[in-house]
């Protein structure tokens, strides 16, 4: 078992494609709220004179995540079951985020401590759905944050302090809905909703090990493993 699994199970309850993914929707927001809400508390409301320092650690932390989910496609895959389009609609999201965030972070100028692995096992429609679900979440976030740091200043015309191409990105990728979740959870196969839970911890879990790393760069300090 891999660092990142998740032990938390529920019933195997198969939810059938090609109708609304609200139901999965939110069967996985009432079943990640806690960890959610854990990772969300770390980095405040973004807001008062730590907001700077908190958005960068948010760049840094995305940044290390994306490297590790584009490590596990590029190296080792989903399996063969999977539609080439659910992993190529997932592959071209990560990778389009990554590039922004690696601009976001030379603009800035910041460091960021080597990456970790990241690993699903199996990697299935499921799990692919999972995944999905935890980085479309983590978009809609940005968008949040971006009218946080709009309403302060800090983003838009002038961007002396800040550089925001990730924040920016997100919106671009609203327009163009569906997003890879609505894609992945319409497939024609069936997702089981233990397998997708597992795999939205993990990817959780995932988020909040890159920020663990970044903030014991910033002390140089070595985290727990």
């Amino acid at each position: 078992m891999n660092e990142f699994a998740a032990s938390r199970t529920i019933g195997t309850t198969a939810i059938q494609q090609g109708a609304d993914p609200g139901a999965l929707r939110q069967f996985l927001r009432a079943h990640t709220a806690e960890v959610h809400e854990r990772l969300d508390a770390r980095f405040g409301d973004f807001a008062g004179p730590q907001t700077v320092p908190s958005y960068q650690r948010f760049i840094r932390m995305n940044l290390l995540a994306h490297h590790g989910l584009a490590a596990f496609f590029e190296v080792v895959g989903v399996a063969e079951t999977v539609p080439d389009a659910a992993e190529a609609t997932l592959i071209q999201s990560i990778e389009s985020s990554l590039n922004h965030l690696e601009d976001d972070c030379a603009a800035m100028q910041l460091n960021c401590p080597p990456t970790r692995g990241f690993a699903l096992a199996p990697c299935e429609i499921s799990e692919l759905a999972g995944l999905a679900y935890v980085l479309d979440g983590s978009r809609l976030g940005a968008r949040f944050i971006y009218r946080r740091l709009e309403k302060s200043g800090l983003v838009g015309e002038d961007e002396s302090e800040v550089s925001s191409r990730y924040l920016r990105s997100t919106f671009e990728e609203k327009d163009r809905a569906p997003g890879a979740f609505d894609i992945i959870s319409r497939m024609e196969d069936a997702v089981v909703e233990e397998r997708a839970l597992t795999a939205a911890l993990s990817t959780f879990t995932l988020f909040e090990r890159s920020l663990d790393l970044v903030v014991a760069h910033e002390d140089g300090k070595e985290p727990v493993r």
